[in-house]
């Protein structure tokens, strides 16, 4: 029943086009089912930057390419508003209007012939529905692991928390980040599992275990970060111990060092505290930083994902700060900076290019 009625509405969403030359149903098919498999990819949760650089260029083939893409998108946004929203709601802002909104236009490399309306739309919605992928609508949420799943204490995109332990010490976490409570030490202790904690030693002492190192700060703070098996300690004030395997590293404040399965780095000296630990105050700050680590980073603290399409760019580098709670800004600062192209998709995907 559902279907049919979105069958009905598909017949007037997109735009009139005109019987071109040497275009058939055929070719109709292929261009509509090539949009839906960039557009199923960009939402899988397991694209990359080279899959949003080969849309782009897709899309670039000819404005017959463009059209089926938006079409995509829009059959997209018109599935999910009906699957989703409760039979008893009244209608909404039109879902066509706002994919139209978003998605930027484009310099196709010639003027071909257009796709017939009807070719476009054959297919599309059986081939939407048949694959599940566009009906469900998976948002670019990064998946936790077992690991991460079974913390004790976990947050959320943007989200952070303040864990109180014995002793008066302290774990702050910042966005996606999982712990749990590590017992057998003498002294209070959270075990690291993923993202990025801060941890405050209190009266005594505190320990943070992470992978293969246990990190034990005295009268101070000590910032963490794990990302699969990398991890990042941070001393921020009085004393942080470091054990690796059978090795030892003593930090003073404003000095870090890194550590995976394999093997454990140098101490660095001079860091910036205010920027490892601006995230605190719903901060981050970056300064002369290539846009794909500022992209890396900003993905952390929102649902879905950023592409960088273009190599180039991504090495190019931005400074700036912005709140976690308004990471739109980021988006007008990247255009007014690098006069970079943004292309807003469904499931807040987003391709800078």
């Amino acid at each position: 029943m559902k279907a049919r009625r979105l069958h009905a509405r598909a017949s007037g969403w997109l735009p009139e086009m005109t019987q071109g030359r040497g275009w058939t149903d055929t070719d109709a098919s292929r261009l509509r089912l090539e949009a839906l498999e960039h557009l199923n990819r960009l939402l899988s949760g397991e694209a990359t930057d080279r899959d949003a650089a080969a849309l782009i260029a897709w899309r670039a083939e000819s404005r017959a390419h463009e059209e089926a893409f938006r079409a995509a998108v829009r059959l997209r946004s018109l599935v999910q508003q009906v699957e989703t929203r409760p039979q008893s709601e009244g209608p909404t802002a039109d879902p066509i209007e706002r994919a139209d909104a978003v998605i930027l236009p484009f310099a196709p490399r010639t003027r071909p012939p257009v796709l017939n309306r009807r070719g476009l739309i054959g297919g599309a919605l059986a081939a939407s529905l048949a694959g599940g992928a566009l009906v469900t609508g998976r948002l670019l949420d990064w998946v936790p692991s077992p690991g991460e799943a079974m913390a004790a204490y976990r947050t959320g995109p943007g989200e952070r928390r303040t864990i109180a332990l014995d002793g008066g010490a302290v774990a702050e976490l910042n966005t996606r980040t999982s712990i749990d409570l590590h017992s057998g030490m003498a002294m209070p202790a959270i075990d690291l599992i993923a993202g990025e904690a801060l941890l405050t030693s209190g009266r005594g002492r505190a320990a943070l275990v992470a992978g293969p190192g246990s990190s034990v700060v005295r009268g101070g703070r000590l910032n963490a970060r794990r990302e699969g098996e990398q991890v990042c300690i941070t001393c921020l004030a009085g004393m942080v111990e470091i054990a690796w395997r059978e090795q030892g590293r003593i930090l003073r404040p404003a000095q870090e060092l890194r550590y995976d399965n394999d093997a454990i780095g140098a101490v660095i000296s001079g860091v910036d505290a205010m920027v490892r630990t601006a995230w605190q105050a719903g901060t981050l700050i970056f300064r002369n930083m290539p846009l794909r680590d500022v992209v890396h980073e900003i993905n952390r603290y929102r649902p879905g994902k950023i592409f960088v399409a273009d190599a180039a760019l991504a090495a190019r580098r931005l400074s700036g700060t912005f709140r976690t709670d308004d990471l739109d800004d980021f988006f007008n600062q990247a255009r007014l900076a690098l006069d970079v192209r943004v292309t807003r998709l469904p499931g807040n995907v987003v391709i800078l290019g």
